[in-house]
């Protein structure tokens, strides 16, 4: 193997280690009542702002089974309601109440804060090259 394999090959394991790492710290929200996959549900509910159980199994790449379930527990906890369409009997729209907005919004301050002690390992050079690479990564999957 020469030098490009073997930093490829590093490259490839502490990226999938950090990745592992840092999304399992940001997304653990127990204390809140919510888990990773509620909370990143929650996101793309509220980036909807309504929404549907089949268009959220879409953009999720999930079965609406599964989206159908978490809804459940998350109206249970009062973090979501559905509200069926009075004119298409067929459309149950999903909302965030106003607790999930509140639970999301100290979700997020979680997050940042565990991505501020990341971040503060690093000079604002390093922070800057980092966002550059990680910006040339996204750019690339755009394509």
């Amino acid at each position: 193997m020469d030098g490009k394999e073997n930093q490829i090959e590093e490259f490839e394991s502490i990226l999938i280690s950090t990745i592992r790492t840092i999304m399992s710290e940001i997304t653990q929200h127990q204390d809140l009542g919510i888990t990773g996959s509620q909370f990143h549900l929650l996101n793309k509910i509220e980036k909807e702002k309504v929404t549907n159980v089949k268009h959220l199994a879409k953009i999720l790449n999930v079965k609406p089974s599964a989206i159908t379930v978490m809804l459940e527990r998350l109206v249970q906890h009062g973090f979501v309601s559905r509200v069926q369409d009075e004119k298409d009997r067929r459309f149950v729209a999903v909302t965030l109440t106003e607790e999930g907005v509140q639970v999301l919004q100290k979700a997020r301050e979680n997050s940042r804060e565990i991505l501020k002690k990341y971040a503060a390992l690093l000079n604002e050079h390093e922070l800057k090259i980092l966002n550059s690479i990680l910006q040339k990564f996204t750019d690339y999957q755009s394509k």
